[in-house]
Parts: C-alpha cells; structure tokens; sequence
C-alpha cells in the first residue's frame, strides 16, 4: 500500500524532474560555454592567422587567388602597397582569360587544362595580362585542394604577383650581356685589380686569340704598353681615356684608344671596370702620313718651309751654331716659259736630288718655294760651307734640259749667313741669306755672296730704280690687272686686283722685284692704299655695267701692322661708296711672323669693318695651320704649289684632299691659285674644291679687256 497519497507524489515526481532539468540545463550551459570558449579561441586564432597572412601577402605584394568549380570564378585578393586595404575581385575564367596577352595564351590555358584534368595537382605559370596601365608580366602558383569523383579538379587556389619589373630588368640584362657579346667595339669586364672577367668576341679578334685560348684571370696590363699611369689612377679618377699599343698574340702593336670606367655594383658593395678598346691604327698610319706630307714638299720630297722652321727652333733653343745658304735658281723662268711647267718640275727635282747629294746627310735641305731653296749645316764652318754651294753652282751650270731643239740651262745665286755672329733669330738669318743672295744675283748671278755687316743697306736695286719707283708711285702710275676667280660651272664669282709697273727707264719690271724694294723701303704701304683706291673704282665702275663683283687686294705684312690700316681703308671705300663686304683683304702668314699680336688685332679691326679677309698662300708656309686658330679668316687660298701635278702623283692629291677636308671641317671658303691645266678640274671638283684662279680661266687683263671680256654674255653672280 503505497503511503504517499497522490499529490505529494505529484509534487515529488516534479520536483526530480526538476532537479534533472536543472542537471541537465547546467550541463547544457557547461557544454555551451565550453564550446563557445573554443570557438572564441578558434576565432581569435583565426583572425591573428589571417592578420599574419594578410601582413605575409602586403609585405611581399602578393594576390591570393581562389577558383572555385560550381561558379567558375575566380576571387581574387590584394593588398595595396601604401595602404594595407584589402581589394577583392570576382570574376570569371573566360574574363580572366582575355586578359592574358594572345601570345601567352596557349600556354596558360595548357597549364591550366592540365591542373584541372588531374594530371597535375600544381600550377606554375608566367604570363602577361592586361591591368589598368597595360599588360603586367605575372607569376602564379596555384594547387588543386579538391577534386570530384572523376577526379576534376573543383577547388583550385593559389598566389600571384607582379613580375613587370624583374622581366624587365633581365630582359635589359640579357640586352646589355648581348651587347657587350656582339659589339663591334672590343669590351672587357675587369675586377679593381685590372683582372680580366669577360671578353667579348671583338676583343679576342683584336688580340688575335685562337678558339681555345681564354684571357680570364690575365691582367689588363698584360696586353697594353706605356698605359702604367692611367692604369694606376682608374680608382680614384673613376674613368680614364688615353691612347696607347695593345700587343697581339702574335706580338703584333696595334694602336688603341681605351676608355676605362669603374661601376658600383649593387648597393656599392663591389666594384668593377669596363674598359672599351678602339683599333686607331689606320688612323695613326694617316696622321704619320698627313705629318710626312706636311713637313714635305710634295715635288721634290725635301723638307719645306714649316719643318725647316721646327728644325731651326730647335738648333736656336740649344744654342747651335749653323750656317745657311739661300739658293735662287737663274734661268728657271725662261724653262717654265719656253718648255712648260712639266720640264720646270723635272727641273726642280733633279736640282732637289743635287742638293740632296751635295751636302752632307746631317744637313737640312729645304725647297723654301717656287724656284728657291735652303740649305742648313751644323758641321760646315762658313768657309767649307761656301765651296760646296759654289761647287753646286758649277754642277747646275753643266745640266742641260732640252726642249725640242731648245737646249736650256740653269744656274744660281746664293747667299750664306751664320747663326749667332750674322743674326740672333731665324728671321734675321734667313732675311740675312735672301740679302746676301740678292747680292750676288745683282752682281751677275752664278755667284754665292756671304752676309756682311751693312750689306741690307748696300744691296739695294739701283738707285734710278727706287727713285723710279718712288716718282710713279707718287704719280699713280702703277696699273693695276684684273684676274677673275671662277666656280665650278665657269662662272665668275669675284677677282684679284694685280700690281704692274712698265717703267720708262727699266721696261717691264716684274712684281717679284719692285714689291720686295717696295717693302724694304716702306713703299708697300703707299702701293697697298693706291690699290685699294683702284679696287673702289674699280668696284664702282663693274657697278655701272650691272656686275657686282667683289675685288680682292693683296696688302703687305707693314701696311697691316700699321695700327691706322683698318681706318684709312673703310675711308677709302666710305668716299668710293663701296660698301667693305665687296673688299677682299689677302695678306700671308708672314704678318704673323713679324708682330702676332699687332696682326690680329689689325685683322680684327678690318673685320670689325666689314672687310672680307683672305690667308693667301696657303700651305708653302712656315706654320700655317696654326694661325688657323689664331684668327678665324673667311677664305683659305691655296698656294699653287699644292695643285701642281696633281693629274700625276697620289700623294699630290692625298695631300691636297687632306688640307681640304681639314679646311672645309673648320667651314672656311677655299679657293685655289695657280690652275692652269684642264686635267685638274675633275680631280679639284671630285676632292670637293669649287673655286679656281688660274691662267686656265684667264690671265690678268687690264680693266678695259676684262669689262669687255665679262659684259659679252655676263650674268651677274650674286
């Protein structure tokens, strides 16, 4: 018999059931708690892992990609490399795929076909795809996680990056390795200490190295001569240029312009050279050349006027005691005149060859110009030295030069003077000869006169000839002929206004003789100033027939020094209303010889007015290359030495082309004297030389014939 009645086993039934709920309710909250404990701790492990990540993918500029199956898209993450906000793109693969570039395509869709289809769990993948500044070479690493049953690949994911930069710089590295490699230019690599890394395939031409031979681990120094002190300066200078001779293999020198630079390598922890070498040898061989014919003249082969002067400054810097003789031939015209400039080139030759083998090997033997020539010794006293020149007199006399039936002879006059005792410089000794030898051809000519004391004075022309010349100057009665200076196609572009004298009492008298006596007694200055007077006129009457013509006028080395020049001509052309610019003013380096600075600054001064200015005569100087840099002249004329026999030497020609190219760098108007044969035209055009005087074109015409000669047909040139 149950003693509990009804509703206490009620109240107890509930209150166990209670107690279970409240047993069961607390061990729910203990699990609940439990587990979300966990799933904070999961959580919070969750974000610092993804935190990581996210700083992982920020600090090395990687995308994190997911592709998943059912949706064929593609999510893609990024991070931004100034601020750490992620960007997300969706997308899918036929979207994704477009922007790969049609060249990586294939490859990208293989990798990928191949990844997916379960022949590979990885993905490796370099690729160009389009972005918003164009196409961006691309890495991407990718691995399948989940496949289906058929073992299609459903869940691909990866990382990506930007590789633009890296490709770029190694496609510049292979560029700059494929440059050094197939440069024309030899190039080596060299450590700090001159070792030799690399080479390339020019280098080893230029040394001459066989197939198997290496150069690595040899030493610059190895290969190059005299290069010790740029060698040892390349560390501190950075870069060094010079030239030196690199010896072959073969133990050939080759002539080699190096050029050495010193490069930091990354972040300067090392260093390393590049050295350039430039074969320059063919250019030396022209140099020597242009320097032989420079220092030679072209016809004989003896030494001319500027290698004479080095020779001679260099005997008056040490003190050396020489003697000298000036040598004028007698008879040489009439051989030019009756047999032709052929025979009087033959003849200047055989007389080059005499004095050559007259005279002792040390001496100096120099063709001065035209007929003329100088002799110098430094073992001869004066005595010895007179009986061979009188000995040369006497060989000449007995050479004979035939001319048809015409059988003609030459002799000379010498002069002799010696250093220190007859001048203290190189002009007064060579003045001093010219005035002994005029002495003995006035004397009778075949003779050789030694300089004395008061001979300047003495050798005079005659005294009626001065005084003649004096009254006709005075009297304006020198004539002044017109000859005409051509271009290329025959036209005439300007003309040179030349002195003559026909005296009562002397007849013809050649300008060779009275300007000379003009100068030495200060003529030439009266003489300069009544030519420009006649060019003006001149100038002005061309301009009442319709012909402007620009005049140029031969000034002497006294009249330009004269500091009042420049004014007294403007003056002149000022009352002739003729404008300067139609005045060619042509002087000869021998202004230079007598006062430099008083030159330039007279020249200057012509300038200043508008004068064109002319370097006549040149190339038989003593140095006219350098008064090129002294004074910047408008028009080179060269010396008709230098077209002589052209049509039959090479050399003739090499040199001529060389002065020209060298004249035509500088941007200097060229003209060239002395033409007087037909078959020099086509070499003159073909070297480049475009404006000709000669008596090819014509000889010099009073004004009357050359008005009458040029208004027939004429078109002005301009």
């Amino acid at each position: 018999m149950n003693d509990i009645s009804p509703p206490a086993a009620s109240v107890a039934s509930l209150t166990r059931r209670l107690e279970r709920e409240k047993a069961a309710r607390k061990q729910a909250e203990t699990l609940l708690t439990e587990k979300s404990r966990a799933l904070y701790d999961a959580l919070t492990t969750s974000r610092s892992d993804q935190e990581k990540l996210e700083l992982a993918l920020w600090a090395s500029q990687e995308s994190y990609f997911e592709w998943h199956a059912e949706e064929d898209a593609f999510i893609i993450r990024s991070f931004g490399l100034r601020h750490k906000q992620l960007r997300e793109v969706k997308q899918n693969a036929i979207a994704l795929m477009r922007r790969v570039h049609a060249d990586d395509l294939p490859q990208v869709q293989l990798g990928w076909s191949m990844a997916v289809n379960g022949e590979s769990d990885d993905i490796e993948l370099i690729c160009r795809i389009r972005g918003v500044g164009g196409y961006q070479w691309t890495r991407a690493r990718g691995k399948v996680l989940e496949r289906d049953k058929t073992g299609t690949a459903t869940y691909i994911v990866g990382m990506a990056k930007d590789k633009t930069r890296e490709h770029r710089a190694e496609q510049s590295f292979q560029l700059m390795a494929s440059a050094f490699s197939s440069s024309r230019e030899p190039m080596l690599v060299l450590s700090t200490s001159l070792q030799i890394t690399e080479s390339n395939k020019a280098f080893r031409r230029l040394a001459r190295l066989g197939d198997t031979e290496t150069v690595e681990k040899l030493r610059l120094d190895c290969f190059l001569s005299d290069a010790q002190e740029p060698l040892e300066r390349i560390n501190q200078s950075r870069q060094e240029r010079f030239e030196t001779e690199l010896t072959t293999r073969d133990g050939e020198a080759i002539a080699v312009d190096v050029s050495l630079s010193v490069f930091e390598a990354r972040h300067q922890s090392s260093s390393y050279l590049i050295a350039t070498l430039r074969d320059i040898s063919e250019r030396k061989k022209n140099e020597q050349q242009l320097r032989v014919l420079a220092n030679h003249d072209d016809l004989t082969g003896l030494k001319n006027r500027l290698s004479l002067r080095s020779a001679l400054e260099e005997l008056v810097d040490k003190q050396q005691r020489f003697v000298l003789s000036f040598i004028d031939l007698d008879g040489f015209k009439q051989i030019n005149d009756i047999a032709g400039h052929e025979l009087g080139d033959e003849c200047l030759q055989i007389v080059a060859r005499l004095l050559s083998s007259a005279f002792p090997a040390s001496a100096i033997v120099t063709r001065w110009g035209g007929d003329e020539f100088i002799i110098v010794s430094t073992e001869l006293d004066k005595a010895a030295f007179h009986q061979l020149n009188r000995q040369v007199i006497d060989t000449l006399e007995r050479q004979t030069f035939n001319s048809g039936k015409t059988e003609l002879t030459v002799s000379a006059s010498i002069g002799i003077a010696a250093y220190p005792e007859d001048g203290d410089s190189i002009e007064a000794i060579i003045q001093n000869a010219d005035v002994a030898m005029y002495r003995a051809k006035t004397g009778g000519k075949g003779r050789v006169f030694e300089y004395h004391d008061g001979l300047t004075e003495s050798v005079k022309e005659q005294v009626t000839m001065l005084s003649d010349l004096r009254r006709t100057i005075r009297n304006r009665g020198l004539e002044f002929y017109l000859q005409g200076k051509y271009n290329v196609a025959g036209s005439l572009i300007g003309a040179e206004l030349l002195c003559r004298w026909f005296s009562p009492l002397h007849g013809i008298v050649s300008p060779g003789i009275f300007i000379p006596l003009a100068e030495q007694h200060g003529l030439d200055m009266d003489i300069g100033l009544v030519a420009l007077e006649s060019a003006c006129e001149y100038i002005s009457m061309l301009e009442t027939e319709r012909i402007s013509l620009p005049l140029s006028v031969n000034i002497s080395a006294n009249q330009l020094l004269s500091e009042s020049f420049a004014e007294d001509a403007a003056a002149i052309c000022a009352e002739h209303f003729v404008s300067p610019e139609l005045v060619e003013i042509e002087i000869t380096e021998s202004i230079f010889i007598q006062d430099e600075a008083a030159a330039i600054r007279g020249l200057a001064a012509l300038k200043s007015h508008g004068f064109i200015l002319a370097l006549d005569d040149f190339g038989s100087g003593f140095s006219s290359l350098s008064y090129l840099r002294k004074f910047d002249f408008d028009v080179i004329k060269l010396d008709r030495s230098l077209v002589k026999g052209i049509d039959g030497s090479e050399r003739a020609r090499a040199l001529l082309n060389g002065i020209f190219k060298m004249l035509d760098s500088l941007r200097l108007e060229v003209i060239i004297e002395g033409v007087d044969n037909s078959a020099y035209l086509p070499l003159l055009e073909n070297i480049g030389i475009n404006s000709y005087q000669g008596f090819l074109f014509e000889k010099p015409l009073p004004y009357d014939q050359f008005i009458l000669k040029h208004t027939q047909g004429w078109r002005m040139v301009k």
